[in-house]
């Protein structure tokens, strides 16, 4: 199957779902070989999906009408920018768009894991407007960010998580592509995150200051100065990393893992994934106790691999890894009343769990 550039086949970008048409739902289907050529798309429908999910865009699903009902797709999903400044901002300034584009082309057909098909992308030139037409995956069971995921599921993913780092574990192609995939610890990170860190916190005092453990209180203070320090920490050995490994962008075919979402790819120390994954898509009630049980699981794994990695400095990792994370769900409070229900609840539930997280496994003392 190919993959259409949606700016050379002119059929364009999508901005809005206006934007999105008969003729160009047909173009990407043609293009991509989806559908057979003497098949006409006669309609759609479209409808959000991800509400509350897709923090950094938007996700629309297409269902196309065909001149013959049985020859396509029953439908596909269309990923375009968010229109929240705020995040828009973020996501312009550390180039997160661009890289799930060059995932989709370069990467995902060796992943260890199963992802969606794309069938036609394309980023504007000047700035970073993008459109990705990808197969929906909807049949496969999602899991749920808020419910979060049990043991057993979660050591699943830990090995295919495992299974990913160790094919790109001081890999000699990182240096090339860290253009694309930057390193977690980069200037623009420098620049931008801690003023949107502590910009955020008063936000985070304001509508979630009930789930702020007095105990960790002082990580609103101190976050900031040690940003940098957490990502230098969190840069070797390197790999590629996810970058956003969390419930919501995780799925089962049978019982087999499934992955989504990889726009803040980058290089890195692994453990910056397991400590997020871990951190945010296990409730506190289940994950308590189990933290080194669940590293123990991703580094079997990676011994598997023939994978050497020192268990004294992974655990210094993961301890950082999960300071650092809580900047995820920080730097989104600014726009906490302009979020659904299920986006409020997803806000707060991502940092008590972050928090929780942290008081469990004493880890501010690695910044104290």
């Amino acid at each position: 199957m190919a993959i259409v550039d949606l700016n050379a086949s002119g059929l364009g970008l999508i901005r809005s779902e206006e934007d999105i048409t008969t003729s160009w739902v047909q173009g990407v289907l043609h293009g991509s070989g989806a559908l057979p050529k003497d098949v006409t798309v006669t309609g759609f429908t479209t409808d959000r999906i991800g509400e509350g999910v897709g923090i950094l865009s938007v996700l629309q699903r297409v269902t196309p009408t065909y001149s013959n009902a049985a020859a396509g797709p029953k439908s596909f999903v269309v990923k375009y920018p968010t229109s929240d400044g705020n995040l828009r901002f973020a996501a312009d300034a550390l180039e997160f768009y661009i890289r799930e584009l060059i995932f989709y082309r370069d990467c995902a057909p060796d992943a260890p894991f199963k992802t969606a098909k794309c069938y036609g992308q394309a980023i504007a030139s000047d700035n970073t407007d993008f459109t990705i037409a990808m197969e929906d995956i909807g049949y496969m069971r999602p899991l749920n960010q808020l419910e979060g995921v049990s043991l057993v599921e979660a050591k699943k993913l830990l090995e295919v998580l495992a299974d990913f780092h160790a094919m790109w574990w001081g890999s000699p192609k990182l240096e090339e592509i860290e253009q694309t995939f930057k390193p977690v610890a980069n200037p623009t990170y420098e620049f931008v995150l801690p003023p949107m860190f502590s910009n955020a916190w008063p936000a985070v005092q304001q509508h979630a200051g009930d789930l702020i453990p007095d105990s960790v209180a002082k990580i609103g203070e101190i976050w900031s100065e040690k940003c940098m320090w957490m990502l230098q920490n969190m840069m070797s050995p390197k790999t590629l990393c996810h970058g956003d490994f969390r419930a919501d962008n995780l799925m089962f075919d049978g019982d087999h893992p499934a992955v989504i979402d990889f726009q803040i790819t980058g290089t890195g120390s692994g453990m910056y994934d397991v400590a997020y994954f871990i951190s945010q898509s296990i409730h506190p009630d289940v994950r308590h106790g189990h933290d080194e049980e669940l590293l123990n699981t991703y580094f079997s794994r990676l011994d598997h691999h023939g994978v050497t990695y020192e268990r004294k400095e992974m655990m210094r990792q993961y301890l950082i890894g999960i300071c650092f994370c809580v900047t995820y769900s920080v730097t989104a409070f600014p726009s906490f009343e302009e979020n659904n229900d299920r986006g409020k609840s997803l806000l707060r539930d991502m940092l008590n769990r972050s928090l929780r997280a942290v008081v469990d496994n004493d880890a501010l003392k690695v910044l104290l």
